[in-house]
């Protein structure tokens, strides 16, 4: 049976907000929002999924891509596509692992550069950084209502999204040797 919506467990933030930034992948017809931490030790774990969009999670719950296959030209696009404005920083862990979603809603401004997945039609009540560039929207009984995707770009061949992991390494190798 279909989940509607994935838990969370939330709790006080602990090292930061990770990186993340969306890819378009042209020859695919797919987008790609990874997520890096700083110490670079997540690998993939376990999933959930629906028909469109895919959430990789590591092994302690942490999202570190999301995948989504519905080619843009399907994205809704609409008008008073508005963002949330006071969000908040949090350790967010997903406590559902290997599940099959309900196919969420996909909408997009109109230069198809921001993106929101619907999960649930319960409301928000929390906007929470997952990574700089995504943000999740929780419920109050902490259900993952939608997540939004910034700065979305066009890559082809995953150039674009292998530069950006190099820069996040040289950068994150820059503040670890830094610091002491």
């Amino acid at each position: 049976m279909a989940i509607k919506s994935p838990g969370l467990r939330i709790s006080a933030p602990a090292d930061g907000i990770p990186y993340g930034r969306g890819f378009y992948q042209l020859e695919e017809d797919a987008l790609y929002l990874p997520v890096e931490y700083p110490d670079g030790r997540h690998r993939f774990h376990s999933y959930i999924d629906s028909e469109s969009v895919s959430l990789h999670i590591d092994r302690d719950g942490r999202l570190i891509f999301v995948e989504v296959m519905l080619p843009r030209r399907q994205w809704k696009a609409k008008k008073d596509f508005v963002p949330p404005e006071d969000i908040a920083e949090a350790d967010i862990r997903f406590s559902d692992f290997r599940q099959e979603l309900k196919s969420p809603h996909v909408f997009c401004n109109p230069a198809k550069n921001r993106l929101f997945i619907s999960f649930s039609r319960q409301p928000s009540v929390n906007s929470l950084y997952l990574a700089t560039n995504l943000i999740a929207q929780v419920t109050a009984d902490n259900h993952l209502a939608g997540l939004w995707a910034f700065d979305i770009i066009d890559d082809m061949a995953g150039r674009r999204i292998a530069s950006w992991r190099r820069s996040i390494r040289r950068k994150t190798a820059t503040q670890t040797v830094g610091v002491g």
